[in-house]
C-alpha cells in the first residue's frame, strides 16, 4: 500500500471502503480495502474475507470492456485491497444528468445489459445491481463491486451465512427471503429498477413490482415481476428495450408512408400468404442501403441509415429466413450487406447483432454464412465485444457442424474478412481451441503472418 498516496475517500460499502490514491508515477486510481463496517460482527470478519478475496479473482478474471479491470492487489496482507481506474463518474451521475435533459444515455443502458449477458453467460450473478456500481471508464460503462456476485452452479462456497450484504432498493424479493439461491432473473430486477430510476416518477416501494408511464412503463412492469420466472432474459430484454429507447429519442424515423405500412404488416407476418411474401420482397428490393437518415449528420459516426431496415423486427426476420426460398434468399443477402458496411450509434449495432443471430439461427448454410460474416464486420468496426462474443459463441465447435464451419471459412476469405475475424478473437481473448477446425486455421494463418 505504501506504493499509493491516499488522496481523498470515495465511498464505503459494507465491507470495504473505496479511496482516491495516486501512484507514485503519478497516476490516479481507486483502491478497494477489506475493513467491514462496524455494524458486521466480528466473527464474519474471516467469511468476508475470503468473499473480498474472491470479488478481486473474479474481477481480474473477467475485467475488461464489460466490467472494470483489476491493475493491482495484495489478498495477503492484514487489510487487503485492489487497484481499478479512477472511474470517470458513476451511473447514479448519469441518470441525474438524464433526468435534467430528459433525455436517456442509450449507450449506458445498452452497456450495462451487455455487462449483464456477459456475467450471465458465464453462470455468475451479479446480484447488488445499482446506479453505483456502474462506472464509466474508457468510454464504456462497467459494472464493478462483485461483492455479491454468485459464482456459476458447482463452484458456490457459503462464505456469508448470516452476513447478507444487498441495496434494498434495487434487490429482487426472492433475493431478499434467500440471498444465496438467487438467479440472473433477480439482476433484471435491479435492471428495472434502475429503469424505474431513470423513467419512473413515483416513490419505489421495495420487493413489489414497478411501472413508469410510457412505452418503457411495460418493460420495467416485466423486469420486476414478483415471480421471477415471469422476467425476461437479458437477451430478450436488450432487443425489447432499445427499440423503444430509440423511438423515444427520435432515431431513425421511418417517415416514408409505404415503409411505415410494411412495419405494421411485419407485426402480423405470420397469417402472409405467398402474394404477401411477393409484393414485400419487390418492396425490400427497392430499399437503397446507402439512404441516410436526417438529424445525424454530425454524429460522430456517419449516421443511422435506411430507416426501414433499423426497425424490422428480429422475429420478422426469423419467419423470413425460415421459408428457406428464393425470396429469403435476397432479402438476407441485402440485409447483410446493409449491416456489415453501415455505421451505426453504439447501442443499435447491438440490436442489429441481435437480427443477425436470428437469421444465423434460423438461417441456410449459406444465410449463416452471410450472418456470421456481418457480424465479423459489425463487431469490428464497431468495437463491440458484445458483437464479437455473439459471433464467435455460434462459430464453436460442438454447435457447429464441419460442413457449415467449411462454409462459414469461404465466406470469410471471400469477403475478405480474415484480418477482422482475427480481430475479434484477440480482442475479446477467446478460447481458440474451441472454435470449428477451419476456422481454427483462419486464425492461425493470420497468427503466423502478423507475428504474434
Amino acid at each position: 500500500m505504501n506504493k499509493y498516496e491516499t488522496i481523498r475517500e470515495i465511498g464505503r460499502g459494507g465491507f470495504g471502503i473505496v479511496t482516491e490514491v495516486r501512484s507514485q508515477d503519478g497516476h490516479s486510481y481507486a483502491r478497494k480495502t477489506f475493513q467491514p463496517a462496524t455494524y458486521i460482527p466480528t466473527n464474519a470478519y474471516e467469511r468476508l474475507r475470503k468473499r473480498f478475496r474472491r470479488e478481486v479473482i473474479t474481477q481480474a478474471e473477467l475485467g475488461g470492456k464489460e466490467i472494470m479491470p483489476v491493475v493491482d492487489c495484495d489478498l495477503d496482507g492484514d487489510s487487503p485491497w485492489f487497484i481499478m481506474p479512477l472511474a470517470e463518474k458513476t451511473y447514479e451521475e448519469q441518470i441525474s444528468e438524464d433526468r435534467q435533459t430528459g433525455s436517456v444515455n442509450i449507450d449506458a443502458v445498452a452497456d450495462i445489459m451487455n455487462g449483464l449477458q456477459y456475467l450471465h453467460d458465464l453462470g455468475y450473478v451479479h446480484r447488488d445491481l445499482n446506479p453505483k456500481n456502474v462506472l464509466f471508464h474508457e468510454g464504456h460503462w462497467k459494472l464493478s463491486d462483485l461483492g455479491a456476485v454468485l459464482p456459476p452452479a458447482g463452484h458456490t462456497v457459503t462464505l456469508t451465512e448470516g452476513t447478507v450484504i444487498y441495496t434494498e432498493k434495487y434487490c429482487a424479493p426472492e433475493q431478499r427471503n434467500d440471498f444465496h439461491k438467487a438467479r440472473a432473473s433477480a439482476d433484471i430486477y435491479s435492471f428495472g429498477c434502475i429503469l424505474h430510476d431513470i423513467f419512473g416518477n413515483q416513490v419505489r416501494i421495495p420487493y413489489s413490482k414497478q411501472t413508469a408511464d410510457g412505452p418503457v412503463g411495460l418493460i420495467i412492469e416485466k423486469c420486476t415481476e414478483v415471480n421471477p420466472a415471469r422476467r425476461p432474459s437479458i437477451k430478450k430484454l436488450r432487443e425489447m428495450l432499445l427499440d423503444i429507447l430509440v423511438d423515444i429519442g427520435g432515431h431513425c424515423k421511418v417517415e416514408d408512408e409505404r415503409s411505415g405500412q410494411w412495419l405494421d404488416r411485419l407485426r402480423s407476418i405470420e397469417t402472409w400468404n405467398e402474394d404477401d411474401f411477393g409484393e414485400f420482397a419487390r418492396f425490400f428490393a427497392q430499399l437503397s442501403i446507402e439512404e441516410r437518415t436526417s438529424g445525424h449528420e454530425d454524429d460522430w459516426v456517419y449516421s443511422l441509415s435506411t430507416p426501414f431496415l433499423t426497425r424490422v423486427p428480429a422475429v420478422a426476420l426469423a419467419h423470413i429466413v425460415s421459408r428457406d426460398d428464393g425470396l429469403t434468399a435476397a432479402i438476407i443477402e441485402k440485409y447483410c450487406d446493409w449491416a456489415k458496411s453501415t455505421a451505426f450509434l453504439f447501442p443499435f449495432a447491438d440490436t442489429v447483432c441481435a437480427r443477425l443471430s436470428a437469421i444465423y439461427d434460423e438461417g441456410s448454410p449459406e444465410a449463416k454464412a452471410m450472418a456470421i460474416v456481418a457480424m465479423v464486420r459489425l463487431g469490428n468496426s464497431h468495437n463491440r465485444w458484445f458483437v464479437m462474443r455473439e459471433m464467435l459463441a455460434r462459430c464453436r465447435a460442438d454447435v457447429l457442424s464441419p460442413e457449415i464451419g467449411k462454409r462459414i471459412s469461404i465466406e470469410i476469405k471471400t469477403e475478405e474478412a480474415e484480418a477482422a475475424f482475427y480481430r475479434c478473437i484477440t480482442e475479446t481473448k477467446w478460447d481458440v481451441s474451441t472454435l470449428a477446425p477451419d476456422l481454427v486455421k483462419i486464425y492461425k494463418k493470420r497468427h503466423d503472418r502478423v507475428g504474434g
